[in-house]
């Protein structure tokens, strides 16, 4: 289906994306001038079902860093690995864990004891640590990554 409907990115064509950026446990980004993609390998969602759930939080919660489902890249008959994008936070630095900590607060989040971990009535979110969210010159914050699960 994803072949028929032009969402397909062979992986020997996976550098078309954008220059290699930095990767992590379970995606590897491509960087252009106002996008990051990610192709995420499902290693710590465990299904794409479960990486969208994902996704829809994360958009919930930091719309200002929503992703779009781009497409799925793989090697025929073997592997698929959803591809997502995301706005590039240009002339940004990783946020403080002060700033991150504030930040949540005034999402209405509650801090836990474990470093970059948060809840309120619906979400825990955790993760939260300096390389997962960045800040601008005027102080904004974006969150870029994190792990999100609903508690209702």
């Amino acid at each position: 289906m994803a072949k028929e409907s032009g969402f397909w990115i062979p992986m020997m064509d996976i550098f078309d994306l954008g220059v290699p950026g930095p990767s992590g446990h379970e995606n590897n980004t491509y960087v252009v001038e106002k996008s990051i993609f990610k192709v995420n390998n499902l290693l710590n969602s465990g299904s794409i079902v479960a990486l969208l759930r994902k996704i829809w939080m994360h958009n919930l919660l930091f719309p200002e860093t929503a992703y779009s489902f781009y497409g799925f890249a793989g090697f025929d008959g073997r592997t698929v690995q959803p591809v997502i994008v995301q706005p590039r936070i240009a002339n940004a630095h990783p946020a403080t864990q002060i700033m991150i900590d504030t930040y949540m607060a005034a999402l209405g989040f509650v801090k836990t004891p474990e470093k970059g971990r948060f809840h309120n009535n619906e979400y825990e979110v955790w993760d939260l640590v300096p390389r997962n969210v960045l800040a601008d010159d005027e102080g904004d914050i974006f969150v870029v990554d994190a792990e999100i699960k609903y508690l209702g």
